[in-house]
């Protein structure tokens, strides 16, 4: 689960935005709300859905997550060095790019009571005045929080050596530690020189779902999918189930073979003789059909998924499925997190205040975000999409 969220210079973002998932104490008790693993006495939601107007960043702050989540599991950024592109103003271009997450996480060493760790990772990325895609690391760490006290993991600052605590099994005279390139996540890299611990925690972050790939949200490769589906005929079924309890129209989906012998997945509607090809369905069932495992993994895991327009091609009730899917706790019993972006404001309707935050540009083209939960007066069980539309939250388009 992630505590705090902080980005700045970076894209559309030019000043700091910090977004803090932390539930006041105020709040009630709520089904969609999650004690923290690692802090039982903070509540966090099971769901953070960004809203606003086209254009204002809410992507933005979803590649922002992403980019360290690929930055530290060593994954090649598709665009890379303009996976972390800063903010292109003559006075930003060649300012440090910061970005903190505070989370819990399971970790190989233990310093708390509780199954996880609250950490905090940190990036510094100082960048070049001449190249403004080219960058090198400026400072990384990593710090867990024993007794609400920092307890340094790693950290390094530019070339200098990295210091290492004794928890990760690397004295501090290892070569290894003086051959981290300067682009790269000492992190991913020490954990790809075999440093065990490391190497978990790689693989912990690297369980992280998402369809955020370049410049447009990613759809799956129905062929990949459909494989997956005959390689897991347990998921499958799940799938034919949500399926048919959405009301869709269909009663199952099957696995067949097409022309070419490959496996074709099959839709069985009421009504219809003949089976239905997975082409020839709705563009909300094809969505729901490829997006399933991904969303799926992180339930059956507790992973995290973020998910750029997540409601795309979905009828509001259907999407407010998917995001219930992860809110009750039934559904939801490893605790995993939605982080996502959504566009039909009728699913205000149905979300706590403290799932919502805005996002909106200023004048000068620079994202700001804040959590409805912010907004002064606003009241729990008010109508969230119609004080949007009416202006109370600011984030709507401006026209003319």
């Amino acid at each position: 689960m992630i505590h705090r969220f902080r980005v700045d210079n970076f894209q559309s973002i030019r000043r700091s935005v910090e977004l803090d998932f932390r539930i006041p104490g105020t709040a009630p008790d709520l089904p969609c709300f999650r004690r923290s693993s690692a802090r039982p006495d903070v509540r966090l939601p099971n769901v953070i859905a960004l809203v606003g107007p086209n254009g204002s960043g809410k992507t933005t702050l979803l590649r922002a997550l992403m980019a360290v989540v690929r930055f530290v599991t060593g994954v090649p950024q598709q665009n890379g060095a303009a996976a972390f592109l800063p903010f292109l103003s003559f006075d930003d271009q060649s300012r440090e790019t910061q970005i903190d997450v505070d989370f819990d996480m399971s970790v190989p060493w233990s310093d708390t009571e509780g199954p996880d760790n609250l950490c905090r990772y940190s990036l510094r990325l100082e960048r070049s005045v001449a190249d403004r895609f080219a960058f090198r690391v400026s400072r990384e760490a990593l710090h867990t929080f024993p007794k609400g006290r920092p307890r340094r993991i790693l950290e390094r600052r530019g070339q200098e050596t990295i210091r290492v605590a004794p928890e990760l099994g690397i004295r501090s005279g290892d070569e290894r530690l003086k051959a981290v390139p300067e682009q790269a996540s000492a992190i991913a890299a020490l954990a790809w020189m075999g440093v065990s611990s490391l190497k978990e925690i790689v693989g912990l972050v690297g369980g992280t779902q998402s369809n955020i790939v370049g410049s447009d949200p990613w759809r799956p490769d129905a062929e990949i999918v459909t494989q997956y589906y005959k390689d897991n005929p347990a998921s499958k079924e799940i799938a034919s189930d949500r399926l048919n309890r959405y009301d869709t129209g269909i009663e199952h989906m099957d696995i067949g073979a097409g022309i070419d012998g490959k496996p074709i997945l099959l839709f069985t509607h009421r009504g219809l003789d003949a089976k239905v090809p997975l082409p020839l369905e709705s563009s909300g069932t094809r969505h729901m059909v490829l997006m399933f495992p991904y969303l799926n993994f992180a339930l059956e895991t507790g992973r995290l998924v973020v998910i750029d327009a997540l409601d795309t091609d979905l009828h509001a009730d259907l999407a407010m499925e998917v995001l219930n899917g992860f809110r009750r706790p039934d559904t939801n019993i490893h605790g995993a997190l939605l982080v996502c972006s959504l566009h039909n404001l009728a699913l205000l309707d149905e979300l706590e205040k403290e799932e919502v935050f805005i996002v909106e540009k200023d004048r000068e083209g620079a994202t700001r975000a804040y959590g409805a939960r912010d907004i002064t007066g606003l009241r729990r069980g008010a109508n969230l999409q119609k004080l949007y539309r009416g202006g109370a939250f600011g984030g709507l388009p401006a026209f003319g």
